[in-house]
């Protein structure tokens, strides 16, 4: 089912790949232009992943294995792409290819080593044309994880703790690195000099890693206790100096986690060179969920602004020092990505609110009730319309100023 509201503009910057995550360092997942389209349609599964926007098509893929190819002007399907297992990475375009992960979130611990992704598992590549696949390489665990092309090199990081540098052309295999550590939803973070960031689970970290050979550069450590860490896909400032991310942690005299208990929320700066701490600060508190146990974080405007998982809150950051600039509840819990545009932040809410703030104060623009859940499906901005997946499956696009003027949070 498809249904068209309007086509008021048509104008955007032609973007001719995608190649990470939310599309740029700060995870700011939004292309220039003067687009105001209003559209929805229907897909056979719920949205974990971000759209993505190149010339003039969207990429959305769901947690049914689904991969759509979207008209970004009139919402019309142009073709679909199908696997087994769900597919969760935001889609990237690389050397003539759509690129995804295919991988479920289940794990299992085996021998104290945990495994995410107990089906099928892969890197995908398929043709923007005609939605065929060109070339799949396996992996040993999930492929939830964002890949991204590091220099010449794409790289993904997955559920088994390996990372696999591939030739984007043709899926040749580069190398393949053990680090230990499992990835979740995590993403790669490029941050220059073919280096980048992941994180893992078992053992909680955060890893620098050369690109171009898998070599580990270094390796920050959490406490066991910490969760969430390979649900939070790291986010940079523009100059790569410094990577922030977030984690859920039990109340202090508590030493372990669990789903539907007290947890508290914390943000925190690593240095880019060597993963040392800049700053580390207790945020939110509230109840653990059963899934994506972080937020994903947006540096603009060199300011962090970062969702809570346990909390229906967004909190702004002073990106250099931790400090708190300001604190907005919102109708429910903020998992997903959020996208900085003229000064205001735009985001979705688990209670189903797309929301306008101002982005210096964290004043209420707008609240409108879309009556869906926005999980980890987090937003697209193209020109003037916000593009999302939601947890019915749905995928909308609405002209920015309908949000800005809507009130649905005041009754």
């Amino acid at each position: 089912m498809r249904w068209v509201l309007a086509l008021l503009a048509a104008t955007l910057w032609p973007v001719s790949s995608w190649v990470q995550f939310r599309h740029n360092v700060g995870n700011n997942n939004v292309v220039r232009g003067t687009l105001s389209a209003a559209w929805q349609i229907q897909t056979d599964g719920s949205f974990s992943s971000s759209p993505s926007e190149v010339n003039g098509r969207v990429y959305a893929a769901n947690n049914s294995g689904s991969l759509y190819a979207i008209d970004v002007f009139t919402g019309r399907v142009l073709w679909t792409y199908h696997t087994r297992s769900p597919l969760m990475t935001n889609p990237l375009v690389v050397a003539g290819s759509v690129i995804v992960g295919e991988g479920n979130q289940i794990s299992y611990v085996a021998d104290r080593n945990t495994r995410v992704g107990t089906s099928e598992n892969a890197v995908i590549a398929v043709d923007p044309g005609t939605g065929r696949e060109r070339w799949r390489v396996a992996l040993a665990g999930t492929g939830m994880p964002t890949p991204a092309l590091i220099g010449k090199v794409l790289v993904e990081h997955d559920g088994s703790g390996d990372v696999t540098g591939i030739d984007a052309d043709n899926g040749h295999i580069i190398y393949r690195t053990h680090i230990g550590g499992a990835a979740s939803m995590v993403s790669m973070l490029p941050i220059g000099g073919d280096r980048f960031v992941t994180a893992s689970v078992s053992p909680n970290s955060l890893w620098e890693i050369d690109g171009r050979s898998g070599k580990v550069i270094w390796q920050h450590r959490f406490p066991d206790a910490v969760s969430g860490i390979s649900d939070c896909p790291p986010a940079g400032d523009h100059e790569r100096q410094r990577v922030f991310c977030d984690y859920t942690v039990p109340p202090p005299g508590v030493t372990q986690a669990h789903v539907g208990a007290p947890a508290v929320q914390h943000a925190f700066a690593l240095h880019a060179s060597n993963g040392e701490v800049l700053w580390d600060v207790a945020y939110a508190t509230g109840t653990l969920p059963q899934w994506n146990e972080a937020s994903i974080p947006l540096v603009y405007h060199r300011t962090l602004y970062v969702g809570s998982s346990v909390a229906p809150q967004v909190q702004s950051f002073d990106a250099s020092s931790g400090r708190t600039l300001w604190t907005r509840r919102v109708n429910g819990a903020v998992k997903g990505g959020i996208c900085g545009k003229d000064d205001v932040l735009y985001f979705g809410d688990y209670a189903g609110y797309l929301w306008a703030l101002d982005a210096r104060t964290g004043g209420v623009i707008g609240a409108k009730n879309m009556h869906t859940v926005f999980n980890v499906g987090s937003p697209l901005i193209a020109g003037n319309t916000l593009i999302v997946g939601t947890n019915t499956g749905a995928v909308i696009a609405l002209p920015l100023a309908q949000i800005r003027s809507a009130h649905d949070d005041r009754g």
